[in-house]
């Protein structure tokens, strides 16, 4: 019975060990850009190197670059960490200077966050919002 109690003491050790060393928290450059995994209607990239265009599904959106939306228009964008961000009609949205940042110039959005993935921040304006699984 003594034996046991070691077998279990280690396998728990090891299991705390290895949690604490495999990261937890996606790397700042997988929530730096989105792809655009929804079109519908009017929906336009915003470089601010180049002339607005036409978004398409698999369209990349990184810093520097907007997203807007129509007037009924829809669009749905995903980042590598499966952050899932849905923009509503006559919306403006971009990604933040920090990591894990989103601004929106205007309109609405539905965020998801997946749980243990460090939250997010939306700034609005002068509002700023934190949410955290």
């Amino acid at each position: 019975m003594h034996i046991q109690f070691r077998i279990i003491l280690a396998v728990a050790s090891l299991t705390f060990a290895l949690a604490i060393w495999f990261p937890n928290e996606v790397s700042a450059d997988e929530v730096r850009q989105a792809k655009v995994t929804q079109v519908i209607q009017d929906v336009r990239i915003l470089p601010s190197d180049a002339s607005p265009r036409p978004a398409v599904v698999n369209d990349n959106v990184h810093q520097g670059t907007a997203v807007q939306t129509g007037v009924q228009s829809r669009s749905e964008l995903t980042f590598k960490d499966q952050t899932i961000t849905r923009l509503g009609g006559k919306t403006i949205f971009s990604v933040g200077q920090g990591a894990r940042t989103i601004d929106l110039g205007s309109g609405q959005i539905l965020l998801y966050v997946p749980k243990k993935s460090g939250g997010a921040k939306v700034k609005m304006g002068p509002v700023t919002a934190a949410i955290s699984g």
